[in-house]
């Protein structure tokens, strides 16, 4: 995995949300790290569909669909290039010294609350409506950045999980690292598991 090349086109993406983010107040930080956490998710969930990796496939009673499984968790939390450890990466170098939070209790929190009127990102965003509007920005990328800039899909993941843990960086100066942590991943666990059937 080529880190190096990886890390410097996610700088072009960094750049783009410093432009698309920027209000009169100054970057909209909440925006930038709800992007690029679902763009990490997204990335996860479209590699795995690329590579043509299986799914688990769950539906609720209204008929949605979410996807889960090792495939998905391969990208998102295990392993050396997950979203995960770009994640605790930050934690490690922004709080050193400090416990590194744990991922499982959001792990749970998504798992039960699937579908239900509490699946909210951030106790905030409708899940639905925050997939379109990443959904949107990949397909606007995909093109002249992503394909671009990875050389397959299992770059995906790896190349936005540079670009969150870069925006948590940014994230960190306004809010602590552990609630950064803890906002990149339950945003990128969501989205991860959705697709057009899911909303």
């Amino acid at each position: 995995m080529d880190l190096e090349r990886l890390a410097g086109k996610a700088g072009s993406i960094l750049a783009m949300f410093s432009s698309v983010f920027q209000t009169e107040q100054g970057f909209d930080v909440q925006k930038g790290l709800l992007f690029a956490s679902g763009l990490a998710g997204y990335a996860c969930h479209q590699a795995v569909k690329s590579t043509g990796g299986l799914f688990v496939v769950v539906e609720t009673d209204d008929h949605k669909k979410y996807y889960m499984g090792d495939e998905v968790n391969k990208y998102l939390l295990e392993g050396q290039y997950s979203v995960l450890s770009f994640c605790v990466g930050f934690c490690t170098h922004a709080a050193p010294g400090e416990p590194v939070p744990d991922v499982l209790p959001l792990v749970r929190k998504a798992a039960a609350v699937l579908g239900s009127g509490e699946y909210r990102i951030w106790n905030k965003y409708p899940p639905a409506y925050v997939f379109g509007e990443i959904k949107n920005c990949w397909d606007g990328i995909y093109e002249n950045m992503t394909a671009k800039y990875c050389e397959s899909p299992e770059e995906w993941p790896v190349l936005f999980g540079i670009v969150l843990q870069n925006m948590m960086s940014v994230a960190a100066k306004v809010i602590k690292p552990e609630e950064a942590f803890r906002l990149a991943m339950e945003c990128a666990l969501y989205i991860s598991k959705m697709d057009e059937e899911s909303v």
